[in-house]
């Protein structure tokens, strides 16, 4: 299971954010759920200040694209601190690691020219 951890300066209210693919299961947990295809990538626990989001280590990159998605809306226009060492990717071409938020452009771009490659 890999983690990603949003630790924020206030109180967190999901409500007020537009996060599609959330399904709320109690005041303080929600599931990431595709509807269309009737799968759950993983789970998002609410905190007083921190938002942990759990999933898979083995989705497809289109999952793992939604739950960055729901990590760079919640981050938006708020001061908030990540913790996503315990959600590793791959590698980088130079070898350097990447993570849900570290390195996230450099590994899909990696990834992209690496698909080119193989067609």
């Amino acid at each position: 299971m890999l983690t990603t951890t949003l630790t924020f300066h206030q109180e967190v209210d999901l409500t007020k954010y537009d996060l599609p693919f959330l399904k709320k299961r109690s005041d303080r947990q929600y599931e990431i759920y595709l509807d269309s295809s009737d799968k759950a990538l993983g789970d998002v626990h609410i905190g007083n200040n921190e938002v942990k989001l759990e999933y898979s280590s083995e989705l497809l990159l289109e999952e793992y694209i939604i739950i960055h998605d729901i990590i760079s809306r919640l981050r938006e226009g708020n001061e908030v601190a990540i913790d996503d060492s315990k959600s590793f990717l791959g590698y980088l071409s130079d070898g350097e690691p990447a993570y849900m938020i570290k390195n996230w452009e450099p590994w899909i771009e990696y990834l992209q020219s690496s698909m080119k490659n193989c067609l």
